[in-house]
């Protein structure tokens, strides 16, 4: 019976998808997706892979991409209280969207993950936890995917990737461009803060101050040309910098 449910759901909501997309617009990889769900659905899957076809509408100027990484890495997902290991997953930070390659499938075919059912997932030892409540002191702070870094017990720092779409039209043809705008945010004691500046994270720590303007100082460049991981160290070393304190 529960077989049979999930094959129903999975057929109308198959069903609504080809209804908002003309066939005539499909791409190849597109194609060879809807093919391969057409093929399997009426196999008996792992509960994993029942989500919709991942489709990617949008024609991107070459080196440019909607997704963390560009291609399938080997990862691993927690979905609804079971572990999968050694799962290709991609993940497409535009939508928040995380989309898995089955098991000895093209890497033209993917499935988008239910996101409500997903725990947590790693990429690339990136660790990222799925967050589904609102904070509403800090609206921004919102619902999806976040990188986890678990510094201490008491103090975690999350990474929000995203990126924003912008249109371009070349010789009379309509592109995407897709530009990172990622977020941070601290989880100190169960409270969430929004990690924005300099002097933001000095108002949250401010008897760190000379040691936080002394890191920006000397890692200036790392800030250029890796934020995120300008932020991780610095949050690293306000978390060190406290414990000294408290010893």
């Amino acid at each position: 019976m529960k077989n049979y449910q999930k094959k129903s759901t999975l057929l109308v909501l198959f069903g609504l998808f080809l209804s908002i997309y003309s066939i005539h617009s499909q791409t190849n990889n597109d194609i060879t997706t809807y093919n391969w769900f057409d093929k399997t659905i009426g196999r008996k899957n792992l509960d994993i892979v029942n989500g919709i076809p991942h489709t990617n509408p949008y024609r991107t100027v070459e080196g440019n991409h909607l997704y963390y990484i560009d291609q399938y890495e080997l990862g691993n997902i927690t979905y609804e209280g079971q572990s999968y290991y050694n799962v290709k997953l991609k993940y497409d930070i535009y939508r928040d969207i995380l989309v898995l390659n089955p098991f000895g499938e093209s890497e033209n075919i993917g499935i988008n993950v239910i996101t409500a059912k997903v725990e947590s997932f790693s990429i690339k030892d990136k660790n990222f936890v799925n967050i589904d409540k609102k904070d509403p002191t800090v609206p921004e702070f919102t619902p999806g995917y976040y990188e986890e870094n678990k510094i201490a017990p008491d103090f975690i720092f999350y990474i929000k990737h995203h990126k924003d779409q912008q249109k371009v039209v070349t010789e009379g043809m309509l592109f995407y461009t897709f530009k990172e705008n990622t977020s941070f945010y601290l989880n100190l004691k169960n409270k969430i803060y929004p990690v924005k500046n300099k002097n933001n994270i000095i108002k949250l720590f401010p008897e760190q101050k000379k040691q936080i303007n002394g890191f920006y100082l000397m890692n200036r460049e790392l800030k250029k040309s890796d934020e995120n991981q300008f932020m991780g160290n610095l949050m690293k070393y306000i978390n060190n910098s406290l414990s000294v304190q408290t010893k």
